[in-house]
């Protein structure tokens, strides 16, 4: 980073990513300016309502770079797209309404980067790479992830964790209940129940997937909270579950926690298994690390400007942005052999998906042959 510091504004600053995005970039010695619905009086806050556009462009004009943390309608992303700005979006949204976004805008003068946090955003990355051993477009693509309940989390965050438990079945078709899996992590997580997380979404990796099949897990950090989720899922009640039991979980602290982070991401075929594991500390922490990297690859390269709206995967290379990675604590592993899916569990309540098929194991079925309902 030069001596000039540049200019970044964060939209949703009050929030738990976006407080932590405003320190792990004022760490790295960016002027961060907070976007916020009420400013607090301080010189780095400004007015930015996204249901308020003017204010939102009239913001994003005085940056050289934002971060967009608040999943609402697109209309920041929007409007970088039509004015020639630069913008990373960590807020997780569907993967249609994202391709909806693209269609819009084939012709933009602005460059979005989306799904550009830890998961989705580094995954993505991750599986561009694997996706180099696979030259037939044979193999399965699996990620799981931990969501973090000993940690820092928000209301957003909890809302779309409830979200994602509560929908039906992959692409639309009825399921009980997620797929159960056990995952071996390294140490101190270990051996881990995991469950299907946000089917219809495919890991946020469609685009990537080609036709290959896909399997998203995610397991809560907390073993005896992941135990329950774990039984309630067998029983099929997890997909009933209102919100407010869900919300009472918030925790709010000074700063990002730190707590352990791992994220397995893996290609198997016929053939072989080559898989990676992702670990950081801290899961808003990690994804705002993950973001100032990719903030910092995006504002230097002069290729990326005007590019439209891009997967952080077809902007970055995980060769690019490994080593400033690494320097923030984030650290991809290659593949070890004791890590990985080790038993299924046989719990599995509904019909399968639509083009489901046999294959490389149980419940497998090739990507993006569903029809959404």
């Amino acid at each position: 980073m030069s001596n000039i510091q540049p200019k970044v504004l964060v939209i949703g600053a009050s929030g738990a990513l976006g407080k932590a995005v405003c320190d792990v970039f004022s760490a790295r010695h960016w002027n961060v300016v907070r976007g916020l619905r009420t400013p607090d009086g301080q010189p780095d806050s400004v007015y930015v309502d996204l249901e308020d556009e003017h204010s939102v462009a009239e913001a994003m004009a005085e940056a050289d770079i934002v971060v967009n943390t608040v999943p609402l309608n697109y209309t920041a992303e929007r409007i970088a797209l039509t004015t020639g700005a630069k913008l990373l979006s960590l807020a997780i949204t569907e993967m249609s309404a994202q391709q909806g976004l693209r269609n819009q805008h084939l012709n933009a003068s602005g460059t979005v980067v989306l799904n550009a946090g830890l998961a989705p955003g580094i995954t993505n990355l991750v599986v561009r790479d694997l996706l180099s051993f696979d030259r037939y477009w044979k193999g399965r693509i699996t990620i799981a992830v931990p969501l973090p309940w000993n940690g820092y989390r928000g209301t957003e965050g909890i809302r779309m964790v409830h979200a994602n438990f509560t929908t039906s079945g992959r692409h639309g078709a009825y399921s009980g209940s997620h797929d159960a899996v056990v995952i071996s992590f390294p140490e101190p997580i270990g051996d881990t129940e995991c469950i299907g997380w946000s089917e219809r979404n495919d890991g946020w990796v469609q685009r990537l997937a080609a036709g290959r099949m896909v399997r998203a897990y995610c397991y809560i950090d907390n073993r005896r909270l992941n135990s329950w989720i774990v039984r309630l899922n067998k029983r099929d009640i997890l997909g009933r579950l209102p919100l407010w039991p869900f919300l009472r979980f918030q925790r709010r602290f000074e700063t990002p926690t730190q707590e352990p982070v791992s994220i397995w991401v893996s290609l198997k075929t016929p053939d072989f298994e080559h898989s990676r594991i992702i670990t950081c500390s801290g899961w808003y922490l990690g994804s705002a690390k993950a973001a100032e990297v990719m903030a910092a690859q995006l504002l230097n390269s002069e290729h990326l400007a005007g590019r439209g709206c891009l997967d952080a995967n077809e902007a970055f290379t995980l060769a690019d942005i490994a080593g400033p990675l690494q320097e923030s604590g984030i650290v991809v592993h290659d593949h070890i052999p004791e890590i990985g899916i080790h038993r299924a569990v046989p719990a599995y309540a509904g019909r399968p998906a639509a083009g489901w098929a046999p294959g490389l194991g149980e419940r497998d079925r090739w990507s993006g042959t569903d029809n959404t309902r």
